[in-house]
């Protein structure tokens, strides 16, 4: 059978997280709604708190993790409700019915005015009802090729005795979508129109196993489901993460926040600083690509929490932040290329700058993969970074990153030679068409066609179901493809932007590292670096450690959720070590 390396992406809109409310006995009125974000839908809660005759309010996404943010302007009274989100660029401007019980107005951000009603609830008599009650749950993996994300539906009852389906991508860490389900002439069921995501599958005579398919977005992969009284564990993440900072820690934690003023947006980080007295050398953490949070968490892994403990620990202080659009940090992560990040992460530097325990001439740069693209771009931006460390960061442009990555990635996963010739066509096919399109071209025919003629080369029992997995997976894929930041990234050669850099450079990569490939990448750095004249610049390779600088046995990201390890110690010890040697720490 032939099949196709999908990926899942979600749409999101980003919300930051909670503020501290300091009068408890201030009266709140509650207000819910759905809102339909280019098909995703996503529920909101808005409370409006009024203390004294002073209204101020929380917006609350309730399928983003009940992420938080705080509202401003906030307007109630017999005939509209609006409010501000300014950090998220959010405005909700509504009109009320005559029992001003529901709002209907216009929901604004980022440019974009998406029809919104809210309607207001009894939150005491909500708090009073008891919880959703598990009546079953259904749990299996999805087989994606390179990984195989664990899946779960729940049945719930409510009060009301009505039963509900939620649907928790357990290895992403998204988790309690809204969805319906069935039972019906022996097929199991479940539709969560959040995500666009629908699944249908034949029981087995016992009705404890489904045997069926996990459709979203066009993509359709085989999946079996099992019955379980109880809801999926991952048997306590924490517990199977040894490296988890534990306090009472030696250093201070501030959180803060700092401005992009070119592009208007507020970046939310923490900021670990050694106890010792006086001003300290700093490394800012740029996390890889996707949005990612302050600690670049994935697959139950927190690299930058762990990796800021240990170098705080050694004397240096660390600033890691939220992406822009995600997390606490404002912005629109959607429509932002590497360019964007980059000057988000010079603002971190000309913040670091005006802090007072920061030693100002000794801020270096970290980066991680996509962050190894930013950290040298930064440089590029300003003269006064002092060193930069470049973890599995490439040298090669993003089109034969791809194509090396996917092939690198495929043969770890164990996949057939059959599957991997008719993958890596498709890779390559699609890529050099992408790569090569102009700024605002819709490539979508040109695709489709390379597909047809890959598709008319499958043998003839595969052609018919092979083809209609290949069409199904490259449209679900196109719009990713066109994204701003795909076709930049396909195109962007680092070569100049590294053959830039005056100031010291430390490359590390692990030997297995599937998504870098350290023996295509780690040259061309070398030869950037050298052209630049730079004589103080370090490059290590690490037998036995992936991506993610973990110790693995073949690199692929399957291994990286079932891996203890979040970050090697050895590579912590030379990340660190070249630091103390290129800084000035307080003794």
């Amino acid at each position: 059978m032939i099949r196709t390396v999908l990926w899942i992406f979600c749409l999101s809109i980003i919300f930051p997280a909670p503020p501290a409310f300091a009068w408890q006995e201030a009266k709140t009125t509650t207000w819910e709604g759905t809102l339909d974000a280019g098909g995703t839908k996503l529920r909101l809660e808005v409370d409006v708190i009024d203390n004294a005759g002073k209204l101020t309010g929380e917006l609350r996404s309730l399928d983003q993790g009940n992420a938080k943010l705080k509202a401003t302007e906030v307007k109630q009274d017999a005939t509209q409700l609006s409010f501000s989100v300014s950090q998220a660029g959010v405005k909700f401007q509504g009109t009320l019915d005559a029992n001003g019980l529901v709002a209907q107005g216009i929901f604004a951000q980022g440019g974009a005015k998406t029809p919104l009603t809210l309607t207001k609830v009894d939150k005491a008599s909500a708090a009073k009802a008891p919880q959703e009650t598990l009546k079953e749950a259904w749990v299996g993996k999805v087989d994606m090729g390179i990984m195989e994300p664990v899946m779960q539906f729940r049945i719930v009852t409510l009060e009301s005795g009505e039963t509900q389906a939620r649907f928790d991508s357990v290895t992403e860490g998204r988790t309690g979508f809204h969805g319906s389900w069935s039972i019906q002439d022996g097929s199991l069921k479940f539709d969560v129109p959040q995500i666009k995501l629908s699944y249908e599958g034949k029981l087995n005579e016992a009705g404890d196993i489904a045997e069926g398919t996990w459709s979203q977005g066009g993509r359709a992969l085989p999946l079996t489901l099992k019955r379980q009284a109880t809801e999926y564990s991952s048997e306590n993440v924490w517990a199977k993460r040894p490296q988890r900072p534990i306090g009472p820690f030696p250093y201070d934690a501030q959180e803060v926040t700092f401005e992009n003023v070119v592009d208007n947006v507020t970046l939310s980080g923490t900021l670990t600083i050694p106890r010792k007295l006086g001003r300290h050398p700093a490394v800012i953490l740029i996390s890889g690509s996707g949005p990612q949070d302050r600690d670049e968490s994935l697959m139950e892994h927190k690299p930058f929490l762990v990796l800021a403990d240990y170098l705080t620990r050694q004397g240096i202080a660390v600033l890691r932040y939220d992406d822009r659009g995600f997390g606490q940090s404002s912005g629109d992560f959607g429509s932002a290329t590497t360019e964007d990040f980059a000057r988000d992460a010079s603002a971190a530097v000309e913040f670091l700058k005006t802090h007072e325990q920061i030693n100002t001439s000794e801020i270096g740069l970290a980066g991680h993969s996509e962050g190894g693209l930013i950290a040298p771009m930064v440089v590029g931006l300003r003269q006064d970074v002092a060193f930069v460390v470049l973890l599995a960061a490439t040298g090669v442009d993003g089109a034969t990153i791809s194509k090396s990555q996917s092939e690198a990635m495929l043969r770890a996963a164990g996949i057939s030679e059959e599957e991997l010739k008719i993958a890596l066509s498709v890779n390559r096919a699609v890529v050099d068409i992408a790569s090569q399109a102009g700024p605002d071209e819709d490539f979508t025919d040109k695709v489709m066609l390379a597909i047809e003629e890959i598709v008319q080369k499958l043998p003839e029992a595969d052609r018919e179901e092979g083809g209609k997995n290949l069409r199904l997976g490259i449209k679900g894929e196109l719009e990713r493809l066109q994204s701003n930041w795909t076709r930049f990234f396909l195109q962007y050669d680092p070569g100049p932007a590294l053959a830039n850099i005056k100031c010291p450079v430390f490359a590390i990569i692990g030997a297995k590292d599937t998504q870098v490939l350290p023996n295509l990448n780690m040259p061309e750095i070398e030869k950037a670096l050298n052209e630049a004249g730079n004589k103080d610049f370090e490059i290590v390779v690490m037998d036995d450690l992936n991506h993610l600088f973990q110790k693995c046995e073949n690199g692929g990201m399957g291994e990286y959720i079932t891996i203890p390890e979040t970050f090697n110690a050895r590579a912590m010890d030379k990340i660190g070590d070249w630091i103390i040697k290129h800084t000035t720490i307080l003794k």
